[in-house]
């Protein structure tokens, strides 16, 4: 299977940098950040359905202006009302015989090392609220506490076939770009899940939430991730509307 992979198209920003004649792939996966509003998001959603499966996850920018507890499902209900669309959120499906894993994910900030660091310089704190109050960090690392153990359950669940991982917050130090080594806020953009993946081995794991390119393994696990960025400020230069991984 050839799976086609892209994350953080912020076309609020204005630009479409991936169109339906883009997409040659078997599976398109979108691994979060691709519009800030729900409706612009589903418009675009819509506008790439028809040609093959696309699977989504959200990123943190989605939650941009809204409640971190907005019905997740009433957007997944209206995201899938065109036929191929998979929106994933602590959800599995299988295609073609490969199994695909979906979740924002999260992080937990280093158990909290990174917390209130987090609190200080992150947007996510000052956009996104929770029931009318400000979002805290533990209220993120609750929500990446249960996704995660969604994900290893469904990871030590035994599959015939190959299994792949989609999440929008990186699982690896791996995907940290050296100038952001040592970051008081780095714990917001990846977790350390090596360990997982080298217990369980999916066959590939497809991250978001950086704004750099990255091509590695953990063990037989390939680990990717092809963001785009923001269209007339910061845009990766490595960006491929035709990235592919082959499973």
């Amino acid at each position: 299977m050839k799976i086609q992979y892209a994350s953080d198209l912020h076309i609020e920003f204005g630009s479409r940098p991936l169109r339906k004649e883009d997409i040659k792939g078997d599976v398109l996966v979108l691994a979060g950040d691709i519009a800030g509003k729900p409706k612009t998001l589903l418009q675009y959603l819509h506008s790439l359905a028809g040609r093959v499966p696309i699977l989504y996850v959200m990123g943190n920018h989605e939650f941009y202006g809204h409640d971190f507890a907005l019905d997740l499902w009433r957007y997944q209900k209206a995201a899938e009302t065109q036929t191929g669309v998979h929106f994933l959120e602590n959800r599995s499906v299988e295609i073609g015989g490969v199994r695909f894993l979906g979740c924002t994910l999260w992080s937990d900030f280093f158990g909290g090392m990174q917390g209130k660091a987090a609190e200080r310089g992150m947007n996510d704190f000052d956009v996104i609220t929770l029931e009318g109050d400000r979002l805290r960090w533990i209220d993120v690392a609750y929500r990446y506490r249960n996704s995660l153990a969604w994900l290893r359950k469904e990871l030590e669940t035994p599959f015939s076939g190959q299994t792949v991982v989609i999440t929008h917050h990186a699982p690896s130090a791996l995907s940290n770009p050296p100038q952001f080594a040592g970051s008081p806020i780095s714990g917001a953009f990846y977790s350390n899940l090596d360990e997982l993946i080298e217990e369980t081995q999916p066959a590939l794991w497809i991250h978001g939430h950086m704004h750099n390119s990255s091509d590695y393994a953990i063990g037989k696990t390939r680990v990717v991730c092809n963001p785009f960025g923001y269209a007339g400020i910061e845009v990766n230069v490595d960006w491929d509307p035709e990235a592919f991984a082959e499973v």
